[in-house]
């Protein structure tokens, strides 16, 4: 695989993005990190993460990430577990699987209180509060400890709520920045669990396959609840590719988080991360993105051009 294409891969896909917006897009308003791979990642141990390049624009630029903080909050729930830290049972993981197979928010806010001991409810006084933000920071705080530079510009503290938070977490939601992700820090983590680096790889590999989301989709032209296909990345890729993805989106962003495996045998992460109006209500440009990537990867003699 020729490495040394992807720049101009990468613009190709920041020209498409500004073009199909009709300017509504402009290269301050996406986000995007690419690792290709010769092969198939899938519980790989494929060495050193290092030894793959990412190819982003804004890669480290901090983002509302809407519902791709749920992947984040996975990554932990499998950590805690692993370290003594969580001892889940039968309901947690029914919350796990929600919250990533059809994205429930009340999935999410179930398990951040599950792992830090700070569950949602009523307003706190000031002192009650300040020791209910604190446990609420194990997240985030454990993530900081493990000394990555990707995950320094990451912010998980908050839960995604349908309309609004309320009561407590509320109070911690205008008291504090809302969550914050990056195009990189989302790569890097897909890949730690694509490649068999994090606890129970494969558990979480099961929860974000879309598989049947997409066989669905292609049989019937309909969406089933919580599909994470329709509208991003992986919609448009050949029904031979398999599709492991997280999405997010709100009446301001929209963006997408895939490891894909082409019938020919490259594979690819991709995260794309775009905000606006425009981004939110547009379902064809990040199929696009998808489509574009994945012939480059199919066939090597594909030569994307500005």
């Amino acid at each position: 695989m020729d490495r040394a294409r992807f720049p101009a891969l990468r613009d190709h896909l920041l020209h498409l993005a500004m073009r199909a917006s009709g300017g509504a897009l402009n290269r301050e308003s996406i986000g995007l990190a690419l690792i290709g791979y010769d092969r198939s990642l899938r519980l790989s141990g494929a060495g050193p993460v290092a030894s793959f390049e990412t190819c982003a624009h804004r890669g480290d630029a901090p983002v509302y990430p809407a519902s791709l903080a749920k992947l984040f909050c996975l990554y932990v729930f499998a950590a805690f577990e692993a370290l003594g830290r969580f001892s889940p049972d039968d309901e947690d993981r029914r919350a796990a699987r929600a919250m990533i197979e059809v994205s429930s928010n009340e999935a999410m806010a179930f398990l951040i209180g599950r792992l830090t001991g700070a569950f949602d409810g009523p307003c706190l006084e000031e002192e009650e509060l300040q020791a209910w933000i604190t446990r609420r920071q194990g997240l985030q705080d454990w993530l900081m400890a493990l000394g990555r530079p990707e995950f320094m510009p990451v912010h998980v503290l908050h839960a995604t709520y349908s309309d609004s938070p309320y009561g407590c977490a509320s109070q911690a939601r205008r008291r504090s920045s809302g969550n914050l992700l990056t195009p990189v820090a989302c790569a890097r983590l897909m890949e730690d669990i694509v490649r068999g680096s994090a606890p129970s790889s494969a558990w979480m590999l099961d929860l974000l396959d879309r598989t049947q989301q997409r066989r669905i989709l292609m049989a019937t032209g309909r969406p089933v609840e919580g599909d994470q296909v329709m509208g991003f990345l992986g919609e448009k890729l050949p029904s031979t590719t398999r599709v492991w993805s997280k999405c997010g989106h709100t009446s301001r962003t929209r963006h997408d988080l895939v490891y894909a495996e082409t019938a020919e045998g490259p594979s690819f992460i991709l995260c794309v991360m775009t905000e606006g109006l425009w981004s939110s209500l547009d379902t064809a440009l990040l199929p696009q993105m998808g489509r574009l990537i994945h012939r480059f990867f199919s066939d090597p003699t594909e030569a994307p051009t500005p």
